[in-house]
């Protein structure tokens, strides 16, 4: 009886092929959207290099530098993107996936799991993304320090999203105690703008102004202070 079971397993098994599993809730990726997927193995570090030389040419060799160094150490890994990475994705698959990002980005708790999500967002420049990524950006807690992975790396995705919207955080930013973010930050407005005021603050909130923008409000203009850590 075993030995009859066992075998229509096996017949059941070879008919009906192998079972593919995905996460809960989670529909397999068509092979069409999957195949124009980037992935780790297709970073191209001379794109990235490209790409600074392109809009960071007015930025301090040291952002430059940190630009690079960004690609080189998160490229590899698939945590840091080519700018044309989703060039290839079918128009429909692309509205997907700024729509989930855009929810993901807004709604989502603050933490690491988001930067997978950020690495996607940074080269699928879309307004829509814009908000969830200053929110990102700009978390903050007063009672300690924090990880600071997912900051940085909402703060380089706006960097090439080049939205009006986000200057005003990116200003407050530039003299930030994580050096990722604020070297990002300059980066960013650099890119931007065409300038580098370092971190000098009030330069920055001075041209912006000057450019024709409303004010940027001067609680962001404060010197950055270390977070106090609360007793337990």
């Amino acid at each position: 009886m075993k030995i009859i079971t066992f075998s229509m397993a096996v017949v059941l098994a070879t008919l009906l092929g192998p079972i593919s599993r995905t996460s809960a809730g989670e529909a397999p990726m068509p092979t069409e959207e999957a195949a124009a997927a980037p992935s780790a193995g297709s970073f191209d570090m001379k794109k990235a290099e490209a790409e600074v030389e392109l809009h960071y040419g007015q930025a301090h060799p040291e952002i430059k530098e940190y630009v690079l160094w960004t690609a080189r150490t998160f490229g590899p890994t698939g945590m840091w993107l080519n700018e044309d990475a989703f060039s290839a994705l079918p128009a429909d698959a692309r509205e997907r996936r700024v729509q989930h990002l855009a929810t993901l980005l807004e709604e989502g708790e603050y933490g690491r799991h988001l930067c997978a999500g950020l690495a996607e967002a940074s080269a699928l420049k879309d307004k829509r993304l814009v908000s969830g990524l200053i929110k990102v950006a700009g978390y903050h807690r007063e009672d300690g320090d924090y990880d600071c992975r997912p900051k940085w790396m909402a703060v380089a995705a706006l960097a090439r999203q080049e939205s009006d919207d986000a200057v005003p955080l990116l200003v407050s930013l530039v003299d930030h105690g994580n050096q990722n973010t604020r070297h990002w930050a300059r980066a960013a407005l650099s890119r931007k703008t065409g300038q580098d005021f370092r971190q000098d603050k009030q330069a920055w909130a001075s041209w912006w102004q000057g450019q024709g923008h409303k004010p940027i409000d001067s609680q962001l203009l404060k010197p950055w202070k270390m977070p106090t850590e609360t007793p337990s």
